[in-house]
């Protein structure tokens, strides 16, 4: 019996996933475990203090496969770092002065802390969980491009934003007439 082409390769690749897979878990441990419900985050909140500085930190680095962000939402678990709501997607929380991901947040944590100077997000700007986690990565746009800090020109920020737009027109152009047709 011969064997189909590429399985060797596939077998190679799974092995790999499953390798990786077991690095994690060693890696997050328990630290999902014991968190602050959405309701104990609120407390929290009052008291000036984001709900992931009371998370476990894993003991070990970070596995060297993981980005930045991969690693957060690893360790997130699909909590908002602000106040550990699970919604179903998280965003990713960048520092627009430094261009670097902070954390993950919900929309609505999300939207308050370019807002707030609460004392529990002037917590989280101080220590967000990428500096907990001792991970460091620029923000990047879905196309790729990694986003200009806050003090880019004038004539910077346009000529991104054209390609941004040009960018999203093509991808929505090509999307669109699938779902037309389906």
């Amino acid at each position: 019996m011969t064997s189909r082409p590429g399985s060797a390769s596939l077998k190679r690749a799974s092995e790999e996933v499953q390798r990786r897979d077991a690095v994690e878990r060693e890696w997050l441990g328990a630290t999902a475990q014991g968190r602050p419900t959405f309701a104990e985050a609120e407390l929290l909140d009052r008291q000036g203090i984001p709900s992931c500085h009371v998370w476990q930190v894993p003991s070990r680095e970070v596995p060297r496969h993981l980005s930045a962000a991969s690693a957060l939402r690893r360790w997130q678990a699909g909590a908002c770092a602000m106040c550990s709501a699970r919604p179903e997607r998280l965003l990713v929380d960048h520092c627009h002065r430094t261009g670097l991901i902070r954390g993950l947040l919900c929309t609505s944590c999300n939207t308050a802390e370019g807002l707030q100077s609460a004392p529990s997000f002037v917590a989280y700007r101080e220590r967000p969980p990428a500096v907990m986690l001792g991970v460091e990565e620029m923000y990047g746009s879905p196309w790729g491009e990694v986003i200009a800090p806050s003090d880019a020109s004038p004539e910077e920020r346009a000529e991104r934003n054209a390609a941004h737009v040009d960018a999203a027109e093509a991808v929505f152009a090509s999307v669109v007439p699938k779902f037309r047709n389906a």
